[in-house]
This record gives structure tokens, C-alpha cells and sequence, in this order.
């Protein structure tokens, strides 16, 4: 992408908006930003607003968007209407960056599996940079005006950036799953699912495309993809790929079948988990990567903050955080990997899920408590079903309190929420910062 002199408006000044100014200012062209919020910015050589988004946006040769923007943001619709190209931040700075890219997207699992391709890699000696949607982590923009194309780059890519995306082409894609999610924004799942297959829409022969074999909607992508197929299961023994055999873990092809690692030697607990990492054995073995180095980060990769976080234990009792828990499905399975009795804390904005399909898991829990936007609803559902452990809190303080004091030695408080996190906090971040916060209070 030539973008020397070219007028550029950068929709959007967080963290992904601040980033791709940076890079494009850096390549040469006159960026103007636009917010329509109060961030405090400042960059040297941009030009910007905030409070509102003005006229001065249309006096581009491209505009940018930020992933929380959608396309149908009126600002979008008028800037197409006038002929003006649309492009989101990871497309920009994928057209700036020249070496292998490793590209995972799914509605669970995305961030512990690019973490763990990322450990992985250096495991293995490799040169490597993981970012994009992940938490914590870089945007995409950040990390392409910091590396060359010796590095590999790892990037979570949500479905808000896949809709943007043009010509993005990673070297390997992964899709963990699909299940519905984000249906507030993109209207129904057949486009959901529509967005995420994307991720391989501009692969070539020589490029390699990882898709979950037991996951319905995922296996179904198959016959879609142009480029090497390559498949991951705990249930199936598979012709290509990497699955369990009995208890071990194996990596499979026409030429050989290699030995990873066994089953009970990975430090992450759950199923959903055991699929994240045989989705990252895979990636890291495609890419070039020792299988030794592969099976050594698997056994020492304790997670991600707000994905199963463990927080404290008072008097026996183990506080554990998932923040990071948005939508049913990963309700679900989160609660499956809780091997005690345990006090459950959920609830949050519905982004047009089914949240009927939280119920039969929140039956597991001793005790209930409520929060956020969803939480009356989640009662009628409780009630009708005979379940009355449970209250609402109207606070995360009170909710923590009230966890503890249903619950005893030997039992486990789980904050898994099933929702988005904007009804009460600024993001799934400062929800699970705010429960750990909550927990320290109960110790002193």
C-alpha cells in the first residue's frame, strides 16, 4: 500500500485507532482522527477531534475504522455513498507487513490459542509477536510498525475486524469454533458465520487453513477453503491433523505420525482448553516448529488474565475469574471444567443470544448471584424452573460478598458472566479487575 501524501481519516481513538495512526504517519500520510468520545491522544504530527465527528472526516482518500465501529455507523454509509474506501485497522496494517502471519478467529478460545502459538514459537527459537483483538496484547498496527519480516506475527482477529478486511491473507488461519455471538451487532448467525469464514477467503494452494473437526458449523467451512486443509480433534482420530489417540496427543499426515505429548502432562484444565491446544500444536507444527518445544510450552502455559483466573483462596474457599466469559457457549463449558461444588457469579448485557441456554449450567451452582442488565431476565428463566438459590447484586462489591457468604471450605466462586461486560464496567478487563479487587476486600 502506497500511502505517501494520501489524506487518511482514522475513525475511532483507541487503542487499535491511536495504533494505526501512528503507523500511517509513519509511512507518510496526512491522518486525520476522529472520536466521537474524550480520549486523551497525543501524537506527534496528527491531527484530530473529539466530542463529535465533523464534515472534516470526508476530506479523505481513505478512512480507517476502528474494530468497535460498525460498517452501519452513519459515518460509514456516508462515506461510502461519496465513493470513499473503508478499511479496518488490521487490513491497513496487514498491506504493511510482508512475512508470515498466523491469523486465529472463533467465538471461543481465540486468545488462549494465540498465546499459546505465541509460546510455542519461542519455545522453538522462533522470532515471534502475538497481537490484534487479543488481551492483554498489541494491536495489530503497534506491532507492524515495530517488526520485520524475519518475525512471525500471531493475530486474534474478531469478527468486528473480519467485516472490514480486503485483501488480509495470513500464511496459516485458524478457526477454533462458531457458535452465535455478537448477534446485537452483525443481525443473525448466518452472517456471523459468514464474516468469520473470511479469515481464509483471500488464501492461496500454498497457504494452510486449521478448522475444529467436531465442531459443526466449523467442519462445514471445508468445502469454502482454496488452501491446504488441515483438521483438530479430541474426539476423532483424524487422517491430517492433530488429535487424541486414547491419551496422547498426536500429530499426523500421508508421511508421518509423531508423538506430542500426553493428554495429562497440560497445565490448563478443561476440554475447551485440551482444544486450544491442539489447535496451536497444529499451527506451531505447520509453521516449522520442534515438536519438543511444542509439548514444553503446553506443560508450563498456566492462561490468559480473566480466562479461569485463579484470584485468591480465603479460609478454603478458591475465587476464580473469568471475565473473559461472554456468551453462553463459553458458559458452558467453563462451568464444565469446575471440579468442586461452587457459588456462581453471572449476568451482564445480552448481545441477542439465547441466554435461556445458561439455565441447565447454572443448576450445577450451590447458589446464584445476579448481575447486570441480564439479570431479571435470568431470574424469570431460574424461577420457572424451581431454581431460588440465587439474588441479584446491583454492585460487583456486593455480589462477591454475597458469593462468600454461600459459600464454604473446599467450594469454588466463579465469576463467569455469559454476557458483555458494558452494562457495568468499560470492557471484560476492568469487570475481572473489579471481582479481584472485590476478593482482596473480603481477606482484609
Amino acid at each position: 500500500m502506497d500511502i505517501t501524501g494520501k489524506k487518511v481519516s482514522v475513525l475511532g481513538l483507541g487503542r487499535s485507532g491511536v495504533a494505526v495512526s501512528k503507523l500511517l504517519i509513519s509511512k507518510g500520510a496526512r491522518v486525520f482522527a476522529s472520536d466521537a468520545g474524550n480520549p486523551d491522544v497525543k501524537i506527534e504530527g496528527l491531527s484530530y477531534e473529539t466530542g463529535k465527528h465533523s464534515e472534516r472526516i470526508f476530506d479523505s482518500e481513505l478512512i480507517v475504522l476502528s474494530p468497535g465501529i460498525s460498517m452501519n455507523h452513519e459515518v460509514v454509509k456516508e462515506a461510502r455513498k461519496r465513493g470513499i474506501e473503508v478499511l479496518g485497522e488490521i487490513e491497513v496494517a496487514a498491506q504493511f507487513f510482508s512475512g508470515k502471519m498466523i491469523a486465529v478467529t472463533g467465538t471461543n478460545g481465540k486468545t488462549t490459542t494465540c498465546a499459546l502459538i505465541g509460546e510455542m514459537l519461542k519455545k522453538g527459537g522462533f522470532k515471534v509477536e502475538v497481537g490484534g483483538n487479543i488481551f492483554p496484547g498489541k494491536p495489530l498496527s503497534e506491532v507492524v510498525l515495530n517488526v520485520d519480516s524475519s518475525t512471525i506475527i500471531v493475530v486474534e482477529v474478531s469478527t468486528f475486524q473480519l467485516e472490514t478486511i480486503k485483501e488480509f491473507k495470513p500464511f496459516i488461519c485458524v478457526i477454533t469454533n462458531i457458535t452465535p455471538d455478537h448477534l446485537d451487532r452483525h443481525g443473525d448467525f448466518e452472517t456471523y458465520t459468514e464474516i468469520k469464514r473470511k479469515i481464509f477467503m483471500n488464501q492461496k494452494s500454498g497457504d494452510y487453513c486449521i478448522l475444529n473437526y467436531d465442531d459443526k458449523v466449523t467442519k462445514q467451512s471445508e468445502s469454502l477453503v482454496k488452501s491446504n486443509i488441515y483438521f483438530f480433534s479430541i474426539k476423532n482420530k483424524l487422517p491430517k491433523g492433530v488429535f487424541l489417540d486414547n491419551d496422547n496427543v498426536v500429530f499426523k499426515n500421508k508421511e508421518k505420525k509423531i508423538f506430542l505429548m500426553n493428554r495429562n502432562d497440560i497445565l490448563l484444565i478443561g476440554e475447551h482448553n485440551l482444544e486450544n491446544v491442539l489447535a496451536a500444536s497444529l499451527a506451531s507444527i505447520l509453521v516449522g516448529c520442534d515438536e519438543g518445544a511444542i509439548a514444553e510450552a503446553a506443560k508450563n502455559f498456566s492462561g490468559v488474565p480473566h480466562r479461569l483466573e485463579p484470584v485468591l483462596e480465603i479460609n478454603g474457599i478458591k475465587f476464580i475469574n473469568n471475565s473473559m466469559c461472554t456468551n453462553p457457549v463459553a458458559f458452558r463449558r467453563s462451568i464444565e471444567s469446575v471440579e468442586t461444588p461452587f457459588v456462581l457469579i453471572c449476568g451482564g448485557r445480552n448481545k441477542n443470544l439465547a441466554i435461556e441456554k445458561m439455565v441447565n449450567s447454572i443448576l450445577k451452582a450451590k447458589y446464584t448471584v445476579l448481575i447486570g442488565e441480564s439479570a431479571e431476565a435470568i431470574s424469570q428463566y431460574l424461577r420457572k424452573v424451581n431454581y431460588n438459590h440465587f439474588s441479584i447484586a446491583g454492585t460487583m462489591d456486593e455480589a462477591t460478598e454475597i458469593a462468600y457468604e454461600h459459600a464454604v471450605s473446599g467450594d469454588t466462586v466463579l465469576l463467569s458472566p455469559g454476557g458483555s461486560s458494558f452494562d457495568m464496567f468499560r470492557d471484560f478487563a476492568d469487570r475481572g479487575n473489579r471481582f479481584k479487587k472485590s476478593v482482596k476486600r473480603l481477606k482484609k
